[in-house]
């Protein structure tokens, strides 16, 4: 899909959203928890070395988004709006769930009741773009509270730069 293609598909999924204002993530993802009519559960861990720092796994009842403790709070929450962007898309990659990140981030889990698994460390598929493609839109274009978020910030500033790169390409 073309770049005006692309956005064009994200900004009509996000005009359906509530986006909280000022934005809060967590009020995003109860939003859309509501109404997808399922819970999205957002789960902080530690992610193991070498894998993506963000993760959407799709059981029967309840959606998860795992997320790096360690990363800035922009950071994490860049990685929890993106893994909603996989969401919201629809995108599904069926995967072994048998594999060692899985069973280490859901160990109750059985692997019977996970349905669906996105593990991304590319950035260069579709999926990845949209997903990304979303994650920017919604990002740039919230008003944060005068906590000080709403000034400009490096780190979100370069990321957007890299994010347009990548889907130019």
């Amino acid at each position: 899909m073309k770049l005006g293609g692309l956005q064009r598909r994200c900004k009509a999924l996000i005009r359906k959203l509530e986006i909280p204002s000022p934005f809060d993530v967590h009020t995003l993802i109860q939003s859309v928890a509501q109404r997808q009519g399922r819970p999205i559960q957002l789960m902080a861990i530690a992610m193991p070395a070498g894998s993506p720092c963000g993760l959407w796994i799709s059981t029967a009842s309840t959606d998860y988004i795992f997320y790096e403790k360690q990363a800035s709070p922009l950071h994490q929450e860049h990685i929890i709006v993106h893994e909603l962007g996989h969401l919201l898309c629809g995108h599904v990659r069926l995967t072994d769930v048998n594999n060692d990140i899985t069973r280490r981030l859901m160990p109750t889990l059985s692997p019977n009741m996970i349905e669906r698994v996105l593990q991304r460390t590319y950035y260069n598929t579709p999926e990845e773009k949209e997903a990304e493609m979303i994650a920017s839109l919604i990002l740039q274009g919230v008003h944060r509270s005068p906590s000080g978020l709403n000034q400009a910030v490096p780190e979100v500033d370069e990321a957007v730069r890299r994010v347009q790169r990548l889907l130019v390409d």
